[in-house]
């Protein structure tokens, strides 16, 4: 406005001359419009924000992240209800993010990565989605620090990794959402929390170390037995709906055709496995054993549609019988399923085979 006031004025020279100190005035002070344009814009704001939880929330845990090129790592504490908050403005994308301390058990930490300012879950299942992204155990990606090569992890790699976990654990529930993103209360009967509280049921239930899950979950193909898949969807649904569990499988059986050359029986098979009890699994137009010796024949037998077999898909181990026995139109079988790979757990089974 001044500018253009001074063009319309007359020219003198001590108009000039004011003109000029004014200039110098603004000069020495910085000022002027042209050196406000050249300014860079403030940082957008950003955050990042979501729960931490193990099937209960994680209260009072301390979470730490890292993004990319950054050496800072910020720091949160979880509310009781287990979620966080960080303002992550300057940061750059893709951030990494654990937990520790709080209502967690001594000593474990669990792991995240985030690829927008966005909701950011930290549990066992974004755990296992890092240890398959990176090819490496979560704490070891972490490092002291948090991990200095976070600008090779891409999208694709969680994508792919949240793909296995999904066909590792076979649980129909963990298909309709992403763990990392999803936004979900800590609570029973929340979707997400009922599948995190599944799991640590069925790692309870087989005696199996979450260590070796996550080990399991590091390798390029990630693999679960069916005995873990049967507990997990067992728990799951228990949690749910209540009752015995949804299946997944029958874990110690063999196909669903009938054994021999057929008959005119239907055979039905209860199967723990565990201590998981599966739902019941039906067979029909079968031959009913003559006696306990041709019984548990078929029940060795390899190619039996009856028979007992391993079942550990992309995995090793053995199943050992330890018992069998037939009376009437009943059979039973107590047998022990131990697997040295991909997970290293054992899981008993007993089978009842009811012939109608």
């Amino acid at each position: 406005m001044t500018q253009g006031v001074l063009k319309k004025m007359a020219w003198s020279p001590l108009r000039g001359a004011l003109v000029l100190a004014a200039a110098a005035a603004l000069a020495a002070c910085g000022g002027g419009s042209d050196g406000d344009a050249t300014s860079p814009p403030p940082a957008a704001a950003t955050s990042l924000s979501g729960t931490a939880a193990v099937g209960a929330p994680i209260a009072g845990g301390t979470v730490q992240l890292r993004c990319s090129g950054g050496s800072a790592v910020l720091e949160a504490v979880t509310g009781a209800n287990g979620t966080w908050r960080i303002d992550t403005t300057g940061q750059a994308l893709p951030c990494a993010v654990r937990v520790t301390g709080g209502s967690l058990a001594a000593g474990q930490a669990l792991h995240s990565v985030a690829l927008t300012f966005d909701t950011t879950n930290i549990t066992p299942l974004t755990d296992l989605i890092v240890a398959n992204a990176t090819g490496k155990l979560p704490a070891t990606w972490w490092g002291a620090a948090g991990p200095g090569d976070l600008g090779s992890l891409a999208a694709a790699q969680v994508d792919k990794a949240l793909a296995s976990v999904r066909s590792a654990l076979g649980l129909a529930a963990l298909q309709t959402f992403d763990p990392r993103t999803v936004a979900f209360n800590a609570v029973a009967k929340d979707k997400v929390d009922d599948v995190l509280e599944a799991l640590q049921q069925a790692l309870a239930n087989l005696g199996m170390d979450y260590a070796a899950l996550v080990s399991a979950a590091s390798n390029t193909t990630f693999t679960l037995s069916d005995g873990f898949r049967i507990a997990l969807n067992n728990a799951h649904t228990t949690i749910t709906v209540g009752g015995s569990g949804n299946g997944g499988g029958t874990g110690g059986t063999g196909g669903t055709g009938g054994g021999g050359s057929g008959g005119s029986y239907t055979l039905v098979l209860n199967v723990n496995a565990g201590g998981v009890a599966a739902p019941p699994v039906t067979i029909t137009n079968v031959p009913k054993p003559a006696n306990q010796s041709e019984f548990c024949s078929e029940i060795t037998n390899p190619s039996s549609g009856i028979g007992l077999t391993q079942a550990v898909p992309g995995g090793a181990g053995t199943l050992t019988i330890n018992s069998c026995a037939f009376s009437g139109n009943t059979g039973s079988v107590s047998a022990t399923l131990s697997i040295t790979s991909p997970v290293a757990m054992t899981v008993p089974y007993t089978v009842t085979y009811t012939y109608n």
